[in-house]
């Protein structure tokens, strides 16, 4: 079938193990959940907290860096220095947030005011460092032609991680086998694509950092690394203020119920192909080429991400009952404003001012929206109390959304409302509405009957889903084809 070749076949096939990965990471927390008492689980997610601060933290912009400047330059001895240098950059970074865990754990534990988290830092301190090196060696892969090969692995280590998860969580009672777990996958992943990476293209030398590349890559790396540290803090900061104002209970219902549910998966696996492709339009100034590809990569992203947003608002209760359990349908408002939250950020819309190196500007439209967002949560949590966090974040995400899209349109030498074919948009949307009230009387009816939650899912899901997929069908594979044609 010519959709499975080329650029939508990589991203179809990312697509599947992206869907199956992260489905065996719902069911993971489904089952430490269910399994946990609200205090042990909030005590797990507290630990994830840390971990993707630090992450964040310690990530530097490296990350996109890699990508950058790797498909930038055809000489290989050029990319090795490049590729060589970054990866010596994480290392000590890397390091350095380890370090820095440790040291910080008596104020961690003081702040969240839970003794339950001592003699967990060790085994979180060092995952920041194998998350990003795990993601750059990913981006090589791809860079490669090796999408499958990581989609591969990445479906193999899911099996096995959730597989620990539910011997932790219902056998051992025991969140230190999550952690240990977490981290050996970590390892094991990094070891393997830096093994394979040797193996096609050349040998990675952390230890040989070209000091001579140093300026040239912080100049890119660092306003993309603030950039993403402020977009991390962005997602978090309502946990983090949740964390200091609530119990470890409440903490527990509020994190699960705004964590981030797959709803972009098919647009993320797109993305993780065309990010160096779009890299190489910019550098080659083919913006036709570049404004063709992202408008299809939008497209395919609100039909997929508004379709799957929309049935998720309407079967909020039976989707907390099946994630979580009947201990968090009090965060309802929460799941619900958190999922508006996925429906706007349905694209990634940075993907054209990183691959066009405007990093300065990702950085200060991040730290603006970090500031407002700091300001509209503490005043949304003096207005609505437990739920203004969450307003906050709504908000902040579309402005920011819209400021970005505004200014990657500028970048592609186009107007922001050419990004969307608005009749066509316009008709999807009345497709989505038309479908609500259908779909929450059915709802509402099978609840009447007492039926058991996960049938409602099903019965409503498919035939929300399954309607607006299949009367769109030839719109997402007309969008698939187009970005096949690109070269």
């Amino acid at each position: 079938m010519k959709l499975l070749k080329g650029h939508s076949g990589d991203s179809i096939l990312l697509a599947i193990v992206k869907a199956f990965t992260t489905i065996s990471g719902i069911i993971s927390t489904m089952i430490v959940s269910h399994a946990l008492s609200l205090e042990l689980y909030g005590t797990y997610q507290q630990t994830a907290l840390i971990v993707t601060t630090a992450t964040s933290l310690c990530a530097l912009g490296l990350v996109d860096a890699i990508n950058y400047f790797y498909n930038r330059s055809q000489d290989k001895e050029v990319k090795e220095k490049y590729v060589n240098t970054v990866i010596g950059f994480q290392c000590i970074a890397g390091l350095f947030a380890a370090i820095l865990i440790v040291l910080l754990s008596t104020k961690l534990i003081s702040y969240f005011d839970n003794n339950l988290l001592k003699g967990f830092f060790i085994l979180i301190a060092f995952r920041p460092l194998f998350a990003n090196l795990n993601i750059s060696l990913q981006h090589l892969q791809v860079s490669i032609g090796r999408a499958k090969a990581v989609a591969a692995r990445n479906a193999i280590f899911a099996t096995l991680r959730l597989i620990s998860f539910a011997i932790a969580a219902y056998v051992l009672q025991d969140i230190r086998i999550i952690l240990i777990s977490f981290l050996a996958f970590e390892v094991l992943m990094t070891f393997y694509f830096t093994i394979t990476f040797k193996k096609y293209q050349f040998k990675i030398r952390p230890y040989l950092i070209n000091w001579k590349m140093t300026k040239e890559i912080l100049i890119y790396s660092i306003p993309m690394g603030i950039y993403v540290l402020t977009n991390s803090f962005n997602r978090d900061i309502d946990k983090m203020l949740i964390g200091g104002w609530f119990s470890t209970d409440q903490f527990a219902i509020y994190s699960n119920c705004a964590t981030p549910l797959p709803f972009d998966i098919i647009s993320l696996a797109f993305l993780t192909v065309l990010v160096p492709i779009l890299t190489k339009y910019f550098g080659e100034k083919d913006y036709e080429s570049g404004q063709k590809l992202f408008k299809n990569y939008l497209r395919i992203g609100y039909y997929t991400a508004f379709t799957f947003t929309c049935v998720s608002m309407i079967l909020a209760k039976q989707m907390i009952l099946f994630l979580y359990g009947d201990k968090y349908l009090s965060g309802k408002t929460v799941f619900i404003l958190y999922t508006i939250v996925d429906m706007i950020k349905f694209a990634n819309m940075s993907i054209v001012l990183a691959a066009c190196g405007k990093t300065k500007t990702l950085m200060y439209c991040s730290i603006g929206a970090l500031l407002s967002n700091v300001v509209l949560n503490i005043v949304f949590y003096k207005l609505w109390g437990f739920i203004g966090p969450a307003i906050a974040t709504v908000v902040i995400t579309i402005l920011l959304t819209y400021l970005l899209a505004k200014m990657s349109a500028k970048n592609l030498q186009i107007k922001v409302y050419q990004l969307i074919d608005w009749k066509e948009f316009g008709v999807f949307v009345l497709e989505l509405l038309a479908m609500v009230p259908v779909c929450l009387f059915l709802c509402r009816w099978l609840d009447s009957l007492e039926l058991h939650y996960i049938w409602i899912i099903i019965i409503v899901g498919l035939l929300y889903v399954g309607t607006l997929l299949l009367i769109n069908r030839k719109k997402i594979f007309k969008a698939m084809d187009e970005i096949n044609s690109l070269h």
